[in-house]
């Protein structure tokens, strides 16, 4: 059976918002994701960046475990934006949900060959998460660029930055001598 306990903790990334609030999120580099405390804490800081008039809108839309999902999201590419990126840039978080809240309805209303699209999922007036949510462009950019920066460990744009394959993959010499067991 193989240890995990020796190796526990040598795989996480934990992104720093350097230049706002000085918060550190979790990544687990195997997965790409944070793990549940840095999701935990990119959802939080997503809610104190919202405006509270956008939030009071976006849980009409939605339900509360679809506006946490899209926010991490969001959130963790505006970190990585305003903090790694060079030159870093703005993302607001709040303008990015309502984006999205706009795409899914004009997608839902116009779509008439599933019958009428993740309308069909709705309960009550909240939508179930759909499948017609898709980030957009300015936040799907910086989240690809944040996956590069898990696996590797460096900014994309960084001189000595390893590319994701090279960063993930595995190093090992077989000795002179080797032979399998089995033959063909």
């Amino acid at each position: 059976m193989y240890d995990y306990a020796e190796r526990y903790g040598h795989r996480f990334v934990k992104l720093v918002d350097s230049r706002a609030t000085e918060k550190e999120f979790e990544f687990d580099q195997t997965l790409l994701m944070p793990t549940a405390r840095g999701y935990r804490a990119l959802v939080e800081q997503a809610k104190i960046e919202i405006n509270p008039r956008v939030m009071k809108y976006l849980s009409k839309m939605w339900s509360e475990a679809t506006i946490e999902n899209l926010s991490f999201f969001a959130m963790a590419a505006a970190v990585y934006a305003r903090s790694v990126a060079e030159p870093p840039y703005s993302i607001d978080v709040g303008k990015v949900l309502l984006k999205t809240v706009a795409f899914c309805r004009l997608r839902c209303a116009c779509r008439k060959s599933t019958g009428g699209g993740c309308m069909a999922a709705m309960n009550k007036g909240h939508h179930q998460v759909p499948k017609c949510i898709k980030l957009p462009r300015d936040v799907d950019i910086a989240w690809s660029d944040l996956k590069r920066y898990i696996a590797t460990g460096r900014a994309p744009g960084a001189g000595q930055a390893l590319r994701a394959h090279e960063a993930m993959s595995v190093n090992f010499k077989l000795p002179s001598d080797y032979s399998p067991v089995t033959s063909c």
